[in-house]
């Protein structure tokens, strides 16, 4: 069976790696070059104690709070765009308690399997950074640690299986020196790990070319056509490609491809930034997450990643200065002792996210043999192996229930008016 797979980010390139693994003849075709979108500067966690839907109870009051201040965590940007209105009003929708917790229970059951989904890649011989670590929650305000200690709650009534216990102050200290005096305790998440997310890219498609796996850059995928049983996928200025079954993992540009189909794919951009620091001594030991802002902090073999915000309906890569100010204020509130090296690596990227939270995984209805894995949101890099086996499994096996049902593509999509 030949599969071409649209897209080289993680979610792609782990696709790609699951299928060639089980002896299909995969072709990887990314319009720019592999890992260097939304895997490239994110958090890299593997976190199952993050792995909630964006939207929920409490979410747009807080997000209407945020409108007017474009530094905040969440922000919505104005738009009287038909799809993006369409894409906020089903998000408003999927708000409601029920369908967050039906989100809930799917993401952790995904992201309890993930670490194993990480392990076997690497049994494949795949190399790449790792740290198998627990996420440290501090908290500075008492509704802080409430909202911490509230989710740890919902996470145990959807059935997870991750430890997660309270710390006061110098519990927390001890395991990090460096956080603020004033902290009033916290959580630690047990069954957590984090990955460099550049070097997990680059490590599976270094895997992917010496299986022999075709993979190929700058090769912008513009149209799908059928001829006979097969799909072609074209674009400007190349050949076309030629292969059975497609599986389309480019972010909010797979939504274009389905268009030409008259299939309306409510997706957005989600923009997230992060800056990335020289090695300190006086900077963090572990990772830490910042409820209230909304902010990770990733320390890795070489550096320290401070990642945050959500900027939905971002049309463009430009960096603001304001957010990235904001990550790094975050930063020092909590750690202050943190000498933050000069000049750090700053970067945005644009994460996709469906109006429930829920990525798309799964075959697309009325077009035979294609298949979505997008719209992962924050869990790019949690889910990403998960998802090339839960894929694999759907195009060889025929797997449809489980997670994939949770998944699947079919729950949203419809053909357009004019389609």
């Amino acid at each position: 069976m030949r599969v071409i797979v649209i897209g080289g980010g993680a979610v792609g390139l782990c696709v790609a790696e699951a299928l060639s693994a089980r002896e299909c003849e995969v072709t990887v075709l990314e319009r720019e070059r592999c890992g260097t979108g939304a895997s490239a500067g994110n958090a890299g966690w593997i976190t199952p104690s993050l792995s909630t839907p964006v939207p929920g109870p409490g979410v747009i009051p807080i997000s209407l709070r945020w409108l007017v201040n474009p530094s905040g965590p969440l922000w919505i940007r104005p738009t009287l765009s038909p799809a993006m209105l369409e894409w906020i009003a089903r998000f408003m929708l999927s708000c409601r308690r029920p369908v967050y917790a039906r989100g809930l229970i799917a993401l952790q059951h995904a992201s309890a399997q993930a670490i194993g989904a990480f392990d076997r890649l690497a049994a494949r011989g795949v190399e790449f950074e790792y740290h198998d670590e627990p996420l440290l929650y501090p908290c500075f305000e008492p509704s802080e640690l409430e909202h911490v200690w509230h989710v740890a709650e919902e996470l145990r009534q959807a059935g997870s299986p991750q430890r997660i216990e309270r710390l006061a102050p110098d519990e927390l200290r001890a395991l990090e020196p460096g956080v603020a005096p004033d902290v009033l305790g916290g959580v630690i998440a047990y069954g957590e790990a984090r990955v460099r997310p550049e070097r997990l890219t680059a490590a599976v498609h270094q895997a992917l070319s010496a299986r022999g796996v075709e993979v190929l850059e700058g090769a912008r995928v513009t149209r799908l056509g059928r001829d006979g049983a097969h799909w072609l996928a074209a674009g400007p200025g190349r050949p076309t490609t030629r292969g059975d079954v497609v599986v389309i993992a480019s972010g909010i540009a797979s939504a274009n491809l389905l268009a030409e189909h008259g299939m309306r794919l409510p997706i957005a951009a989600a923009k997230g930034y992060s800056r990335t620091f020289a090695l300190d001594p006086t900077g963090p030991r572990r990772p830490v997450y910042l409820e209230n802002p909304k902010v990770s902090i990733s320390v890795y073999d070489e550096g320290v990643r401070v990642s945050g915000t959500l900027e939905l309906g971002a049309t463009d890569l430009s960096l603001s200065a304001r957010r990235l100010e904001a990550i790094t204020t975050a930063a020092r509130r909590a750690l202050p002792g943190w000498r933050m090296p000069a000049r750090p690596r700053d970067w945005a990227g644009m994460r996709s996210l469906s109006p429930d939270g829920l990525p798309y995984i799964g075959p697309v209805p009325g077009l035979e043999n294609v298949h979505l894995a997008t719209a992962h949101a924050t869990l790019g890099i949690t889910l990403a192996p998960v998802t090339g086996e839960l894929l694999a499994g759907c195009v060889l096996d025929g797997a449809r229930g489980g997670l994939l049902s949770a998944f699947d593509p079919a729950r949203v999509l419809r053909r357009s008016r004019s389609g």
